[in-house]
């Protein structure tokens, strides 16, 4: 029998076998349907951090329990996106941003460990991974508010060079005993490319806690999975092929109990003067990447750590990205363009993922 995929939709309802609207993210959440009988499953969503949340749980549950679950989700996503949006005036990310440099700030668990991801992937990327860099992101006209409607100039050099010194995340220390956090220099930190990812690894563990095992969570195209899906198997996730519009899967995997994100440079860019500038920056030298690499997906025990290295790593290009992987056991696939067209590429760690 020939395997058909189907787009996870996005209501409440015991079987869901209609694609209801499009996820706008870098790949597709597919699930696998079959001739056998599957297990109920409800799907719970709603609004979040400027984009949506989709909850996949697998098995029998009342009404009651599905309101109290949203509770607790649409709680807990409150709470993220006060410790971490930027959108925010009084967020305590803004709150930081806007601290005197070098006075140490005792800042809460959640902070402090978003923080300490970024930090991690600002090593293992060498700098290419910095939630620093925001300046330079916004000189080029990639940053929050933007009217894209509006035509973007390459920047002169002089701002380019005022712009990175503004950027380095380099110049913040982590307390290593205690939670206190403080700045050498004027930066100003920004999460979004790690913090949908952090709210999908709260979101699981708070559904463990309620004894929820089977269950697929996504935040913005990031996701988690535990358990198996309505067929009693691992979740089969769909990694998009990189095109402006909706397209088969380039490869398909299974995966749980683990967390999966993917970036890529072909949905934001601008031509000028025939020339393509890619919103993928690259905070060592300000400049857009200019490498082959289109898309990355990497997978990991934490979504948000899969988050900040599918970012870090499509930043690097398809060599020294792939020389990260290798040499620290990631489990990462990459499609790459070749001039006509994409090739597709592996960790020996993605491996398993692929059978």
């Amino acid at each position: 029998m020939r395997t058909s995929y189907l787009t996870t939709s996005v209501v409440k309802a015991k079987n869901f076998c209609t694609k209801t609207g499009p996820l706008w993210a870098l790949f597709c959440l597919l699930l696998v349907l079959g001739c056998e009988q599957r297990r109920e499953a409800v799907v719970i969503s709603g609004p979040t951090m400027g984009t949506s949340y989709n909850i996949t749980l697998v098995g029998q549950r009342s009404q009651q329990e599905l309101e109290r679950l949203q509770a607790g989700i649409d709680a807990i996503l409150e709470h993220i996106n006060q410790v971490a949006s930027t959108y925010i005036d009084d967020s305590e990310l803004m709150l930081f941003n806007a601290a005197p440099i070098g006075r140490p700030i005792d800042v809460s668990n959640e902070l402090y460990e978003l923080l300490a991801i970024s930090a991690q992937v600002f090593a293992l990327t060498s700098g290419a991974y910095d939630v620093t860099v925001g300046p330079v992101v916004n000189l080029w006209g990639f940053g929050p508010g933007v009217d894209f409607s509006q035509q973007r100039q390459v920047p002169e050099t002089e701002a380019l060079t005022q712009a990175l010194a503004k950027v380095g995340f380099d110049s913040l220390s982590l307390g290593e005993d205690s939670h206190e956090v403080s700045k050498a220099k004027a930066i100003s930190v920004d999460l979004s490319s790690v913090a949908k990812g952090y709210a999908v690894d709260e979101l699981a563990e708070y559904l463990l806690a309620q004894n929820v095992v089977d269950f697929l969570v996504e935040v913005g195209g990031e996701i988690r999975v535990s358990g198996q899906n309505r067929r009693a198997e691992p979740w089969r996730i769909g990694i998009e092929m990189p095109s402006l519009t909706p397209t088969d899967p380039a490869q398909a995997v299974s995966i749980t109990d683990a967390g999966m994100a993917t970036s890529g440079d072909y949905r934001n860019f601008f031509v000028r003067d025939g020339i393509r500038y890619s919103h993928t920056l690259d905070p060592r030298t300000g400049r857009p990447i200019t490498h082959n690499l289109a898309s990355v997906t990497v997978i990991e025990a934490s979504s948000a750590l899969a988050d900040a290295l599918a970012t870090g790593l499509s930043v690097m290009g398809e060599t020294d990205a792939m020389e990260v992987c290798r040499r620290n056991q990631l489990a990462c696939f990459f499609i790459i363009h070749d001039g006509e067209g994409f090739v597709e590429q592996h960790s020996p760690a993605f491996e398993v993922y692929l059978h």
